[in-house]
This record gives structure tokens, C-alpha cells and sequence, in this order.
């Protein structure tokens, strides 16, 4: 067993059909998720964990909930508990209930972080809507990722998370781990920026295939950049399953043209030390 760690899977793909139709993902690709078939997959391909993410997403700005409650994902969480762990999605604007629903998820259902799709709620990541919410991440004491850049293509969603955004976050709450999602795109040097900045922000290079990254973000992990001390520690990678799958975004991370060394921290060593994972003993 080797130590790759799928970061986010999406437990329920049809919530995001509309996405999904204009990424060109076929209908069998967007099945729903099953665990023994995705743990087969895993193992074909040596992945130790993968990261399972409860989905909550709006059909556009102020449309319908399109939710996947933890207590849907947690059944999966506790029956392969060494395979998998899960990240608690939520909306944003929900308050208290919002608050209360993270903690019941992390502390009696074991989630180790929160995910939000903050494009679908329209309300930008620096605004105060969002302090109690880092604030109850850092109260429990997990991290917080988010998905950062321009929203979803046709997804009715408001662009309000650039990475620029990140860094007051990262400023009021220094204890605080958080992870932009889908590279930043397309504000890579932007992205990359801010985790040079701040200790506590980093990237998760998941839904661009590899293949599709610029030469900036490549050279940012390889550390080719001047004044670049830690981009091979910043970086996870993760397929955002089913837009990727495991086989052919691997073999893309493999012919990346980086140093060797740093592609086992990309796959899996950053995710196991960022994220507290641990994963199964290798054999």
C-alpha cells in the first residue's frame, strides 16, 4: 500500500449535474459513489485514503439547496474507517445551525474538516459572515478548505473568492489551516502568493488535471521560483472525483516535470502531515 492520498472525492456527483454536463463528464463517470468500487480503484492504484466530501452547493445564487447531509456520508466513514475520512460541506449563510452542524460532525462523527463551494452562496470568503465559522474551525481544531478562484463554469454562481481574499483570513486567524481548493484557478500566481505569505494557507491542486497546470504553479512546487523555500511542502493533490479519476490524474502527476522527490509529498506525504491523517501501514 502506498501513501497517495485522495484528498476530495464528492460522495454525490448528480447534485452538480449541470457542471458536470459542461466538463463533458459522461454518464458513467457520474455515477453515484460506492465505496468498494472506489476502494478498488484505490488499490489499483496505490492510494492509501481518500477524502469523502459531504456536498452542499446551491442551483445559483439564492436556487435550490443541493445538499448531502454528513449522516449520509458517515456509514461509509465507519465502515472503512483506515480508507477513508470526510470533509463536512455547509452553507455558509446558515448561522448558528451552520455552526452547530460542524460540531456535531467533527466531534461526535469524526469529520476532520469543512469544505464550502463559496461561489454558490455569493458571499465573498472575507466577509464577517464567514468569521464565526474560522472561528469554530479553530475552536475544534481542523481546517478549513474552500474553493477559490472563478466559480464553476454555468454554475449561477457569484465569483467571490479570489486568493487575494484569503490572506485577512489567514491574518485574523493565524492558527487556522486554510486550504484553497482547485489551485486558485485561474489566479495560480495569485494563489501560490499568498502561501508564500502565510504560513497557514495552502493549495489543493485538485479538479485541474496536471496535464492542464501552468508552467507558474509547476515550477511553484518544484521551487524553481526565487525566494521559494517550501512550495514542495504546500501543495495536495486531490482528484475532485468524479471530475478526475485516480489512474489518469496520477500518471499526469508523474510525468510532471518536477524533482522526483517531490512528487510523493504532492501525492500523499503533505496531505498525511497538513491534514493529521493516518494511513494504513504499508506493506
Amino acid at each position: 500500500m502506498g501513501r497517495i492520498i485522495d484528498v476530495t472525492v464528492n460522495f454525490k456527483p448528480h447534485t452538480q449535474l449541470k457542471l458536470y454536463e459542461v466538463l463533458k463528464i459522461s454518464e458513467e463517470a457520474r455515477k453515484p459513489f460506492v465505496a468498494e468500487s472506489y476502494i478498488a480503484e484505490m488499490d489499483r492504484n496505490g492510494v492509501a485514503m481518500a477524502g469523502i466530501v459531504a456536498n452542499v452547493a446551491q442551483n445559483g445564487v439564492g436556487g435550490e439547496l443541493l445538499a448531502t447531509h454528513v449522516d449520509e456520508v458517515y456509514p461509509v466513514l465507519q465502515a472503512h474507517p483506515d480508507r477513508f475520512f470526510g470533509w463536512c460541506g455547509i452553507n455558509p449563510l446558515g448561522g448558528m445551525e451552520t455552526l452547530r452542524y460542524i460540531e456535531r460532525a467533527v466531534t461526535k462523527l469524526g469529520f476532520i474538516g469543512v469544505h464550502v463551494y463559496p461561489h454558490w452562496f455569493g458571499v465573498e470568503v472575507n466577509h464577517r459572515t464567514y468569521w464565526p465559522i474560522y472561528a469554530k474551525c479553530c475552536e475544534l481544531g481542523v481546517p478549513i478548505t474552500l474553493q477559490v478562484g472563478r466559480q464553476s463554469p454555468r454554475s449561477g454562481g457569484r465569483y467571490c473568492a479570489h486568493p487575494s481574499m484569503l490572506e485577512e483570513v489567514a491574518f485574523d486567524f493565524p492558527e487556522l489551516k486554510i486550504i484553497g481548493l482547485h489551485i486558485g484557478f485561474p489566479h495560480e500566481a495569485d494563489m501560490t502568493s499568498a502561501v508564500r505569505v502565510h504560513e497557514n494557507i495552502y493549495i489543493l491542486a485538485d479538479a485541474w488535471p496536471p496535464s492542464s497546470w501552468t508552467k507558474h504553479f509547476v515550477d511553484f512546487i518544484a521551487q524553481r521560483d526565487w525566494g521559494n523555500n517550501d512550495g514542495a511542502d504546500k501543495v495536495m493533490w486531490g482528484t475532485d472525483w468524479p471530475v478526475q479519476t485516480i489512474a489518469e490524474s496520477v500518471r499526469q502527476v508523474r510525468a510532471l516535470d518536477i524533482p522526483e522527490e517531490t512528487k510523493p509529498k504532492l501525492l500523499g506525504e503533505n496531505a498525511i502531515r497538513i491534514l493529521g491523517l493516518r494511513p494504513p501501514a504499508t506493506s
